[in-house]
């Protein structure tokens, strides 16, 4: 339910259950009846209601407040991730290096200067392209065609039935990573345009 600013929200708690149960709340609430104090809620609290009928909800954000709770007889806690909510990014985070995880265990660290972008390669329909010419120990490719399409990546032999297959676009991007030092080559196997976006690492 949404709680409007410098309003008392009514809800009706008699007979439905024992606890009041706050599944999320994007910001603190203050709950009271009559003979009771307001009472602080945040997420994942709980408060028993039996002894009332009717109970009243304020809160002294400026702006309104999504509040979710549910009035049970079992007395269970929500889980512990149901009250985050993401309001806002304050900042971007910049950084100036990538990591890389081998063997589940170590991190090794890449820099900048390892690694090499080039422009976007385009591909046409059922014809093959040169992704890299080796060289390298790690490519990454990305598929940011404007339509979805379909690639078969391998060496040279590449062809609409031999290669990894890889399928994306702009808006569902398909990548693939590859350990690899030699020449690799892509095919676009749709009816549409490919475009990939590609990363070398020395």
């Amino acid at each position: 339910m949404i709680l409007q600013p410098n309003t008392e929200t009514p809800i009706t708690v008699g007979g439905r259950g024992k606890y009041l149960i706050v599944r999320s709340t994007s910001a603190p609430v203050f709950i009271s009846a009559d003979g009771l104090k307001p009472q602080r809620l945040e997420s994942g609290d709980r408060i028993q209601v039996t002894e009332f009928e009717n109970m009243f909800l304020t809160h002294h954000s400026p702006d309104i407040v999504n509040f979710d709770y549910q009035i049970s007889d079992l007395e269970h806690k929500p889980a512990s991730t149901s009250g985050l909510v993401v309001q806002r990014i304050i900042e971007p985070i910049q950084f100036e290096a990538s990591v890389r995880v081998a063997d589940g265990l170590k991190v090794a660290t890449i820099s900048s200067s390892q690694m090499v972008t080039r422009p976007d390669i385009e591909i046409a329909p059922q014809t093959k392209a040169k992704l890299t010419s080796g060289g390298y120990r790690q490519v990454v490719m990305q598929v940011i065609s404007d339509e979805l399409t379909a690639l078969r990546v391998g060496d040279f032999n590449v062809s609409g039935n031999r290669g990894a297959l890889v399928i994306g676009s702009k808006a569902a991007i398909g990548s693939l990573s590859f350990d690899f030092s030699g020449e690799l080559y892509a095919y676009n196997a749709s009816s549409t345009p490919a475009r990939l976006a590609v990363l070398e690492v020395k």
